[in-house]
């Protein structure tokens, strides 16, 4: 008697557990998903519908953030929108926004045939990624180090979002974070390193830095070497001439003229 009833409640848990298993993948269906579209200031955005509808389009509505931003009824109401720099298709439902400011930031959802669609635009306007500087730390780093850091700088504020790249040498662009360190085993022999900014609207790269890791090279001929060569080679000519002139006059002859 008491294990039937348990096996009773055992079905019915589990018919619970379905019943609910269903709302839920039924609320993951109908749920919107959110995009986001990147532009920069003076920039163009495209939204388009997803899915595409099956159905030919006789009602369009986009809507920004609460308000009415452009509308279409087959026969009824034509194109109408409150915005100079939007293009509606009603073909295909597409909206094409140009010049954008940052004053059209936000949510962007549309109705097609009084049906809302699925998906919400999130339009961001960013600005483009400063020219990155590559920073050595600590400030103890040398060419005597064993490791350091290198960190990609610039100013990226309103550039979000940012993503990093490092290159060695000639070798291929990896991405990485803001800062990446460098041992003198693994990059003693690069003798350049690159750091690279990116986000959805821009790119930029650093100029090439010489790897502070690397071995010092001797310098062929310095300046202080030449300039003693020089010196040294003047006071041979000058021996020379001074030597000729004491021995053509009877001075200091350098030879015996009797033996010429």
């Amino acid at each position: 008697m008491n294990i039937r009833k348990v096996v009773y409640w055992s079905v019915d848990e589990m018919g619970k557990l379905v019943v609910f298993s269903l709302l839920f993948l039924a609320s993951l269906s109908s749920a919107s998903t959110v995009e986001k579209k990147f532009t920069k200031e003076g920039g163009s955005v495209t939204l388009d519908l997803r899915p595409a509808p099956s159905d030919p389009i006789t009602i369009i509505q986009w809507k920004f953030k609460d308000s009415i931003l452009a509308e279409w009824l087959k026969d009824v109401l034509p194109l109408t929108h409150n915005r100079d720099n939007i293009k509606l298709d009603i073909i295909s439902g597409r909206l094409v926004m140009e010049k954008i400011t940052n004053a059209e930031e936000g949510a962007y959802s549309v109705e097609i045939n009084n049906n809302e669609q699925k998906v919400t635009y999130i339009v961001l306007v960013i600005r483009d990624v400063p020219k990155p500087v590559i920073w050595f730390s600590p400030a103890s780093c040398s060419h005597e180090s064993d490791e350091c850091i290198m960190t990609c700088e610039g100013d990226t504020t309103g550039a979000e979002p940012v993503t990093y790249r490092w290159k060695t040498g000639d070798g291929e662009w990896i991405e990485s974070g803001k800062v990446m360190p460098i041992t003198k085993k693994e990059h003693g022999h690069v003798k350049n390193l690159f750091c690279k900014m990116n986000n959805p609207v821009s790119e930029e790269v650093s100029e090439p830095l010489p790897n502070i890791l690397s071995k010092k090279e001797e310098p062929v001929g310095s300046p202080t070497g030449v300039i003693v060569g020089i010196i040294g080679v003047l006071l041979v000519v000058a021996a020379g001439i001074g030597c000729f002139w004491a021995w053509k006059n009877d001075k200091f002859p350098c030879v015996n003229r009797s033996t010429i």
